[in-house]
């Protein structure tokens, strides 16, 4: 037989093969038609160079590797690519013979395989040729697919850069490629969401996901649900939706997309097969957003070992479908170490500080809350006695940081002291009948204080006047109890400072007297204190029921203050 003949038998017989195992669903594989197969591969040789078919037999073979990879015979695939791009590049020494869709197709084979490096090289040949051409319509595709190279080498800013040069193309030209636009959207939301972690650009997120959205239902509907596309498409939709969720700490949307990537990776088992690539990387992405789910929630420490155990498992069957080096396998990895190191930390040291300012480090400390306050993209929780060093201008601690947070959409909630708590009794009342009889009266010795004056009114008022500005995004409460310290809260990070004095006059504007505790979520500091703040913002008064209830919770303390037993 010649290598012609070899190569036609080879493709008729994969052909086959898949027609059978994917659509008959036999119970077990056929190993004689494999064992046929991997006969007819290895007598492939590379054609001629003088053969005047190059452009078919250049096709012939990278459909051939791609029907091996489609059957998991991924070593048998890679040595057909190998010889295919030795072939085209021997072949193209001294001309130009092959189209930009032959090598595009090479440059996605050689990506689907993990080798990133010789696909950018062999997509860049494609950029190159659909340049000189006259009619390209490939270049939208082969822009595409930079792009999701780029993105899976970790070069995230040239993944930006083809994706929108590959929208670009495509609304320039008629008609449209679903495969290639979903995969530019896709890329783009990847993008937004590696942004996300530096700047925090939710907003970007929301965009693109709503246009990959768009993109991934209509890729669906045209190659139904059990494609590998397909299942692709739900997988990356489902995580950026879950990641959406939770970084709006919206649970029961978080939980619901949950719910879909276990679907999703379901589906990925009964269509594609346990060892597919989308099954393996629908598995990981489970299992990462499983752990980040049970971060401070119950149960979390069972639940984050679930979820490692997932991934441990995903890893496993990437080491032996896709081999130890490709790169879904070291994504996962990588992955992998993460949850472990957090699981270390969880398990070994559940309270963990990440930092103590001590009264010699207050810029640090304060440097630290604004730092943490300008980043916020979501959610700033507080509890504080009186709050003036995140309301009033005079101080300007945090004031504008706050403003510039609001502006962004951020949702600030603080609950501060009621000034007519159990902590008003330890206000000082002269022993010596006063000129003034009024200050023989607790509340009205409350009302004199610097406290009251300086502090309680002016940050109601600031705060009045927030809530005129942004009245979507800031909420104020009032406490009836004692606040031991105060809170900060951000979506990743909290601090607490401990009150050292039941003396209401001295817990504002203390000075270079106090401390800081800082701690990340992943510490039980964190869901302690978030737990903490949801019991107290549901027993706490707004400002109307604040100002409803004043007057009887002032008679309440001064009859408290009469009958309560001094010692003479």
């Amino acid at each position: 037989m010649t290598t012609t003949q070899y190569l036609d038998d080879a493709i008729a017989v994969a052909e086959k093969i898949l027609l059978e195992e994917t659509h008959l669903a036999p119970s077990g594989p056929r190993h004689r038609d494999r064992s046929r197969l991997a006969a007819c591969v290895k007598n492939v040789r590379r054609p001629d160079p003088a053969d005047k078919y190059q452009q078919l037999r250049a096709g012939q073979l990278i459909h051939l590797a791609k029907l091996l990879s489609a059957l998991g015979m991924k070593t048998l695939s890679l040595s057909v690519a190998d010889m295919t791009l030795r072939h085209m590049e021997t072949v193209e020494a001294d001309r130009e013979v092959y189209a930009a869709s032959v090598w595009n197709e090479l440059g996605a084979l050689l990506a689907e395989h993990g080798d990133m490096e010789r696909a950018r090289l062999v997509l860049c040949r494609a950029l190159s040729r659909a340049e000189r051409g006259c009619h390209v319509p490939e270049r939208g595709r082969i822009l595409a697919n930079l792009g999701a190279v780029s993105l899976r080498r970790g070069d995230v800013g040239d993944a930006g850069f083809w994706a929108d040069k590959a929208l670009e193309e495509m609304d320039a030209r008629p008609g449209d490629d679903p495969d290639a636009r979903l995969t530019a959207d896709w890329v783009r939301l990847e993008v937004a969401r590696a942004s996300a972690g530096a700047d925090r650009d939710l907003g970007r997120i929301s965009d693109t996901l709503q246009k990959f959205d768009r993109s991934a239902e209509h890729s669906i509907a045209l190659k139904g649900g059990d494609h590998p596309a397909a299942i692709a498409a739900r997988r990356a939709l489902a995580t950026a939706k879950f990641e959406a969720a939770a970084a709006g700490h919206d649970v029961e949307l978080s939980e619901r997309q949950l719910s879909e990537l276990e679907i999703v990776r379901l589906n990925a088992s009964a269509f594609l097969g346990a060892t597919h690539r989308e099954t393996i990387v629908a598995q990981a992405a489970l299992a990462v957003a499983e752990f980040e789910a049970a971060s401070g929630g119950s149960g979390s420490l069972l639940r984050r070992q679930r979820a490692v155990t997932l991934l441990e498992a995903a890893e496993e069957m990437a080491v032996e479908a896709l081999g130890r080096e490709h790169a879904q396998t070291l994504a996962i990895r990588e992955a992998l170490a993460h949850l472990r190191v957090a699981m270390a930390q969880t398990e070994g040291y559940p309270f963990v500080i990440e930092h103590m300012y001590m009264p010699g480090e207050n810029a640090e400390r304060n440097g630290a809350k604004l730092d943490a306050i300008e980043t916020e993209q979501s959610m700033l929780s507080l509890i504080a006695h009186g709050g003036s060093s995140y309301f009033l201008s005079e101080t300007d601690r945090f004031r504008s940081a706050i403003i510039g947070a609001l502006e962004r959409r951020v949702t600030f909630r603080v609950i501060i002291s009621s000034p007519w708590n159990n902590l008003a009794s330890s206000t000082p009342i002269p022993r010596e009948p006063p000129e003034d009889a009024r200050l023989l009266d607790l509340v009205d010795a409350v009302k004199e204080s610097s406290y009251y004056r300086e502090s309680f009114l002016p940050v109601i008022n600031a705060y009045l006047e927030l809530k005129e500005r942004y009245p979507e995004f800031i909420e104020l409460k009032l406490a009836r109890i004692d606040l031991s310290g105060s809170i900060l809260l951000t979506s990743d990070l909290g601090f607490f400072e401990p009150y050292i004095t039941t003396d209401p006059e001295g817990r504002t504007r203390r000075g270079p007297r106090v401390f800081e505790v800082k701690f990340l979520k992943d510490s039980a500091y964190y869901a302690d204190s978030a737990a903490q703040f949801q019991r107290l913002w549901e027993l706490s008064s707004t400002w109307k029921q604040f100002q409803a209830g004043e007057d009887p919770a002032q008679d309440a303390l001064r009859v408290a203050w009469r009958h309560w037993p001094t010692v003479t």
